[in-house]
């Protein structure tokens, strides 16, 4: 008997293997959520088609939207139907260019706001709203210091990634500097990530940014290229500078968000021109391949002259038919949020070639008898 449970456990790790080959993934609207998967600026709180909205993350089983439409506020939306749900207390946040601007989430679902500083005498400050979120608790500092490495401008994105003490953050400098700042809420300390030589340039990931692991960091500030790069201390290295292609048009490809959905690595790029978003297989990130492009959004959009907003990552649910599926949501600047269902699914293939597997191993059983 230990024979055979030898043998289907090698046959079971076979047909897992295929199939993270043999996958096919599936970008939809998320047709629940505002209409027809796109909450349209002036359609909730806070939402508007002006400039003052360039943060969105996804904690706690939330969507949070930062926002400056008459005073600093995080507004909560739920992130199904895309309506407004109530707001954050913002007691205590102040100073900076802009007091709030993006937010990035924890795996542990804590929620990090952080300020935009245009001066490397004025504070990067970054709020933490812990879990459970607790919609009438003010935020703790996790962090508050002037930009480092000769940074001048910092806090147009931020990005995170583990969970706990292993939580990072980092933030892309906008002048000053050509690379990015970590910050370790834990220890509320920070690093400045440098590079030798060019690219890349100055601030060539103040736009976009997002980890693939922990040692890992893609960034952009437009051209439609991404720098993708590793970091060891404070020193960076640049591994590669691809071209994204994307057939939609990859003119303003800024906004970038990663995820690791059933074992296939995604990276959801969003345009600030015309709003279109698209995915990859960034398995290899060197040499992303596009997966598909969509658009829910409607009419003249306004135009997103500052190039900001931000992508997160949503929910996992695993359904019935073996598929797992992630939600998705892009909010470019003055242009809305828009809503999508990510899907995973094995090829029927796959299915059968376990069916047949499991097959033979109950033959093989039976006839040794």
């Amino acid at each position: 008997m230990k024979n055979h449970i030898g043998k289907l456990f090698g046959l079971t790790t076979a047909v897992a293997a295929l199939s993270s080959s043999a996958q096919i993934v599936t970008m939809t609207a998320l047709s629940s959520f505002g209409a027809s998967g796109w909450d349209a600026p002036g359609s909730i709180t806070d939402l508007t088609a002006g400039s003052t909205e360039r943060g969105l993350a996804y904690a706690d089983g939330d969507l949070f939207l930062v926002s400056r439409n008459g005073g600093n506020s995080v507004q909560v939306l739920n992130p199904t139907t895309g309506s407004d749900i109530g707001s954050l207390n913002v007691t205590g946040i102040s100073g900076g260019a802009f007091a709030v601007n993006a937010a990035a989430a924890g795996g542990n679902g804590v929620l990090y706001v952080g300020n935009l500083t245009t001066s490397a005498t004025t504070a990067f400050t970054v709020y933490e709203y812990s879990n459970p979120l607790n919609f009438s608790a003010a935020p703790t500092v996790a962090y508050s210091g002037n930009p480092l490495g000769g940074g001048t401008r910092l806090g147009d994105d931020l990005a995170a990634t583990g969970s706990g003490a292993s939580t990072e953050l980092a933030a892309g400098y906008g002048s000053g500097s050509s690379g990015y700042e970590l910050i370790n809420p834990s220890a509320a300390s920070a690093t400045a990530i440098s590079f030798t030589g060019s690219p890349p340039n100055a601030g060539d990931f103040r736009l976009g940014i997002t980890f693939t692991d922990s040692s890992h960091v893609l960034g952009t500030q437009g051209s439609s290229l991404y720098r993708y790069s590793s970091f060891s201390g404070s020193t960076g290295t640049l591994l590669a500078s691809p071209a994204i292609p994307d057939p939609a048009g990859a003119t303003a490809d800024r906004l970038l968000a990663y995820t690791v959905l059933d074992g296939v690595p995604l990276l959801a790029v969003q345009s600030t021109g015309d709003s279109h978003v698209s995915l990859y297989n960034a398995t290899d990130p060197t040499a992303p391949v596009w997966i598909a492009s969509l658009n829910n959004t409607t009419g003249t959009l306004a135009a997103n002259g500052n190039a900001t907003g931000e992508l997160a990552w949503g929910g996992v649910t695993i359904n019935g038919d073996g598929s797992v599926s992630e939600d998705l949501y892009a909010m470019s600047t003055g242009q809305g949020i828009q809503a999508f269902d990510i899907t995973v699914t094995p090829e029927p293939a796959t299915f059968s070639l376990l069916a047949i597997g499991l097959g033979a191993v109950v033959c093989r059983k039976k006839f040794s008898r």
